[in-house]
């Protein structure tokens, strides 16, 4: 369970980040920041840290800083890596610019498996615009960051053995604005009937990245039940839409500076212009898709939906009350309202085909395993509802 961060007297809070030395060094992002006792590295994948500043030789702060001007959405993320010759406590203040303190510290001594921070060992202030951690270092190094670091070269492996077990190539469905490829799976493709997963169009949603792994592991595995699906279904699964945005630690946007969710309907970006391209050619083919999910977090577990006046009517909530039973370790809630913003994934295909379209958030600090089993419970449900159906 999450334990809530201890919160700072006002006093503590204009101590503790007060400024050590009038003339502190320091170092921009993107360069080595460097105190006689560790380093603060971020030139990595999925890497953010700011302007760090030394307050002394074991205190840095980091300001923590969006990608671009503007409103921007409250999920300000953080990630770099942590070195020193000798053993020593290291602390680490974070003074958010345009957001609030979110994502619960992760550390790892590989960059590949993380824990939380101990929560005797972070405090955040009141207001939520800034934060501290102290974390022990010795000749190793240390990642820290908002959320595991989930990068293309953690996808490129997912894909190759999702690929096997499933007996079917990954194929590039374009480039990204800084051209980096865009994978999706797509098997049976002669059918008409069509399951569309999107993934990873926010940066920071790692946690809903751990639900796309599993639920697509579950629909393109080697289960009866999955086979028997996907011989009736043409299943088409983007599992990143965002890479440059990952690679850059961004908070929501692509490298144009565009919220891609947003994106829906003007298609302006290279990335969003992909998925245009691919409903041109469904419809010309005249396939119907029949449900579309997009993978997202928050900060709990729910699925957003519009007014299940779809085609099936109903659809979302059979749906989800069948998988309920199963998923008692996994609390969630369904949220129906009518759409607000026409450019959202789900609002625009909503709206252009009148189908069951939904948002699956996943809560920031859900645990990962749970995460998991309930998304491939998830995916069982749907694809046997979906067999049942006659469209």
């Amino acid at each position: 369970m999450l334990q809530p961060f201890r919160v700072l007297t006002i006093y503590a809070v204009a101590t503790l980040f007060a400024s050590c030395a009038i003339n502190a060094p320091v170092f921009p992002a993107g360069e080595v920041c460097e105190t006689p006792a560790f380093s603060v590295v971020d030139g990595f994948s999925g890497a953010r840290r700011g302007t760090c500043t030394v307050l002394s030789d074991s205190h840095v702060r980091l300001d923590i800083l969006p990608e671009s001007s503007g409103k921007i959405n409250d999920s300000p993320w953080y990630a770099f890596k942590l070195s020193s010759n000798s053993p020593m406590t290291a602390k680490i203040s974070l003074r958010y610019r345009g957001g609030h303190h979110r994502y619960w510290p992760k550390v790892s001594k590989d960059g590949q498996h993380w824990t939380r921070l101990d929560p005797q060992h972070v405090v955040s202030s009141a207001n939520g615009r800034r934060a501290e951690f102290e974390i022990d270092l010795s000749a190793d190094p240390v990642w820290m960051a908002g959320q595991e670091l989930i990068t293309p070269v953690t996808y490129d492996a997912w894909n190759r053995k999702t690929a096997k077990v499933a007996n079917m190539p990954i194929m590039v469905l374009g480039n990204s604005t800084a051209g980096l490829p865009i994978y999706v799976f797509d098997s049976n493709a002669e059918s008409r009937e069509v399951l569309f997963l999107v993934g990873r169009q926010h940066p920071p949603e790692v946690s809903g990245a751990f639900a796309f792994f599993a639920f697509a592991e579950t629909i393109l595995g080697d289960s009866d039940l999955a086979q028997q699906f996907r011989a009736r279904f043409r299943v088409i699964a983007i599992p990143l839409l965002n890479p440059d945005g990952v690679v850059g630690g961004n908070w929501r946007h692509n490298l144009g500076g565009v919220d891609l969710n947003r994106d829906w309907g003007p298609f302006t970006q290279p990335e969003t212009q992909l998925v245009a391209e691919l409903l041109e050619d469904l419809d010309a083919r005249d396939s119907k898709i029949r449900m579309f999910i997009d993978f997202h977090s928050t900060k709990e577990n729910v699925f957003y939906a519009l007014p299940d006046v779809t085609h099936p009517p109903d659809f979302i909530a059979t749906w989800l009350e069948a998988a309920r039973p199963r998923t008692a370790g996994y609390p969630f809630a369904l949220t129906q309202g009518p759409a607000s913003n026409m450019t959202i994934a789900k609002n625009y295909i909503y709206e252009r085909y009148g189908i069951p379209a939904v948002t699956f958030e996943v809560g920031d600090e859900t645990d990962r395993n749970v995460t998991r089993t309930a998304a491939k419970v998830f995916a069982e449900e749907l694809m046997q509802l979906m067999l049942d159906q006659e469209y």
